[in-house]
């Protein structure tokens, strides 16, 4: 299978497949090692073209792999999505969490998706403000 590509789409490839296999081994005690390998082979496919200077030799482990400037792009990917999915996660969550107190379980379970998407909605502008105004300074539990 040959795929046509531009040294930039390139470039994204890497960065895109960099960035999934990040995804599917940073959680994992043990990483999947069909994904490292398939990035491997893109990392040693950069050989001799203009975005070698993207990887680096591992000669403990006799591969290819991403050069620090190429992490360091990802990973400040990485934090901004970690940081942005993070407010929307919190707000989501404490959002749901006070519908079901002011409503009960039953009847938010009953309510239709465009019901319970407004009812939260309320709940996350208020959490949104907050957090904007304040991050997590005036969040905490009462003694």
């Amino acid at each position: 299978m040959n795929v046509d590509l531009t040294e930039q789409d390139y470039r994204r490839l890497m960065m895109l497949a960099y960035l999934g296999e990040w995804m599917v081994n940073a959680i994992r005690k043990d990483p999947d090692p069909a994904y490292e390998d398939v990035l491997t082979k893109l990392y040693t496919s950069a050989q001799g073209t203009g975005l070698e200077p993207l990887t680096a030799y591992d000669a403990a482990n006799e591969v290819w792999a991403p050069a620090e400037a190429l992490e360091e792009e990802a990973h400040a990917l990485i934090d901004d999505y970690d940081e942005k999915t993070f407010w929307e996660e919190l707000t989501a969550r404490l959002s749901e969490r006070d519908m079901l107190e002011k409503f009960g379980v039953r009847a938010v379970g009953a309510m239709r998706p465009e019901e319970r998407k407004r009812a939260a909605a309320k709940y996350a502008k208020a959490y949104t403000k907050e957090f904007e105004d304040h991050g997590l300074d005036r969040l905490g539990f009462a003694d």
